[in-house]
């Protein structure tokens, strides 16, 4: 085997070298100059067309913003090849320093852009789209913020390119949240990103619209009644004012439940008078289908309810717990308007038949309190009442005393006459005439029998004949 002489080694090696330069230098000569989270905003120009040898090729331009105050002493105007680099049109000082928010710079020495894409292709069509940039930088020339427009070339001529429109963000939120009962009046806020960006925002109830608000500032405020019992899905849409500056945007779909009003029980014949319950301001209480509850519902083991409260102090801590039982419940959080919405309560699955209270108390010594009171089984039978019998247990009319063996129910403290009866509340002696008649009737059974067989047993003597 033949070793390469050392001259010849050393060459090869230097020139294996010089190849790794170069392709290292292609590979540099291809990074871009600029990224593209470096651009501060959108460049525009006096004109949108002209003539790719006219020179300089953009005299003027004009920026939408200002730039960094550590890169604002001069301006340079670049074209960026569409595979890295650049190459500068002009620059100027003059107006310098560019911080003070947008401005126009006049580009007082420059080339053609024809001259600087034949830089990138010498012969040959230069047909394309190429960015054009305004760079930040410092008295020094170092800095890589830039403003940008897009023209395009056809043949001799150059085009503005209309910039992109913006993107725009909107999110929906609704006061109460989650849940509400009919006829009650819901806020609904749209929050629109960037502020900056004007137009009118339309609230819909899926595909029906519930009124169309301008956008201020990035918000757009709707009150509105119209939500009918039931599920909803609520959207706000965004339309900006300048499509060419901004584009549209929807916020997400919310879901929200509108619950049955908590009305009056009709009158009831036989109310003896007694307070209707009512279902308390502060609490709404639904089942997991977001059918509304009755005051006190009976309920049984197992069963999921909904449950909103409200009166607490913003973003409060709310303790859950059920009266009389070792059940443990998550905690709940009131959201911003002082309200827990849409609180999952399960009945224990151990629960016994009787009444139970359940309680949401905000943390604290004086916290907020709100309660739920419910039923397990049926409800008892209510004991007799006073109004149904009279005080010795005979009938309030006086009907069933038509018998001289039961005494009367007359208003007199003495005994009343048995075959008229009385018409009021018995308070004479004769009230305990139920025991009295029991005693009487059980002596004259007997005497019937004494005498019974004092009769049969004189006509076996021959003491009597019949």
């Amino acid at each position: 085997m033949r070793h390469l002489a050392p001259p010849r080694a050393a060459a090869a090696l230097l020139l294996c070298c010089s190849l790794l330069l170069a392709a290292a230098a292609a590979v540099l000569g291809l990074a871009p100059s600029a990224r593209a989270e470096d651009s501060l905003g959108k460049l525009t120009f006096p004109v949108t067309s002209g003539k790719t040898a006219d020179n300089p090729g953009f005299p003027e331009v004009t920026t939408d913003g200002p730039c960094p105050s550590t890169n604002a002493q001069q301006v340079s105007l670049v074209v960026a090849n569409p595979v890295g680099g650049t190459i500068t049109l002009g620059k100027t000082t003059v107006g310098a320093p560019f911080d003070q928010g947008p401005f126009t710079a006049g580009i007082l020495a420059g080339k053609s852009l024809e001259s600087v894409l034949r830089g990138w292709t010498p012969t040959g069509s230069l047909d394309g789209t190429y960015d054009i940039r305004l760079m930040c930088r410092t008295a020094a020339n170092v800095g890589g913020k830039y403003f940008a427009a897009k023209v395009k070339v056809t043949g001799d001529s150059w085009t503005l390119e209309a910039p992109a429109a913006a993107a725009t963000a909107t999110t929906l939120t609704a006061a109460p949240a989650a849940t509400a009962p009919v006829g009650a009046e819901v806020t609904l806020t749209a929050a629109v990103t960037p502020a900056a960006a004007a137009g009118k925002v339309t609230f819909l109830d899926g595909p029906t619209a519930l009124g169309t608000v301008d956008a201020a500032s990035g918000t757009a405020v709707l009150k509105t009644t119209a939500l009918a019992q039931g599920a909803h899905t609520l959207t706000a849409s965004f339309a900006p004012a300048d499509t060419a500056a901004y584009a549209a945007s929807v916020s997400t779909a919310a879901a929200y439940t509108v619950t049955a009003a908590a009305g009056s029980p009709s009158p009831d014949p036989s109310d003896t008078g007694s307070p209707t319950p009512t279902a308390p301001t502060d609490l709404d209480a639904t089942d997991e289908d977001g059918t509304a509850l009755d005051v006190n519902p009976t309920l049984t083991a197992g069963q999921q309810v909904l449950l909103t409260a409200r009166g607490y102090t913003k973003d409060a801590k709310v303790k859950v717990s059920l009266a009389d039982s070792e059940a443990a419940f998550p905690d709940a959080t009131a959201d911003a308007q002082g309200t827990v919405t849409a609180y999952a309560f399960t009945v224990p699955a151990d629960s016994e038949d009787g009444s139970y209270t359940l309680s949401l108390t905000e943390d604290g010594a004086d916290g907020h309190s709100v309660e739920f009171m419910y039923s397990i089984g049926d409800a008892p039978d209510p004991g007799p009442s006073d109004s149904a019998t009279a005080d010795d247990g005979g009938t309030t009319d006086g009907t069933d005393g038509g018998d001289s063996a039961a005494a009367g129910t007359g208003t007199g403290t003495g005994g009343g006459d048995g075959s008229t009866g009385g018409g009021g509340t018995a308070t004479g002696p004769l009230a305990s005439t139920g025991t009295s008649a029991l005693a009487l009737g059980a002596t004259a059974l007997a005497l019937c029998g004494l005498g019974t067989a004092f009769v049969m047993h004189a006509r076996r003597k021959g003491l009597l004949r019949f």
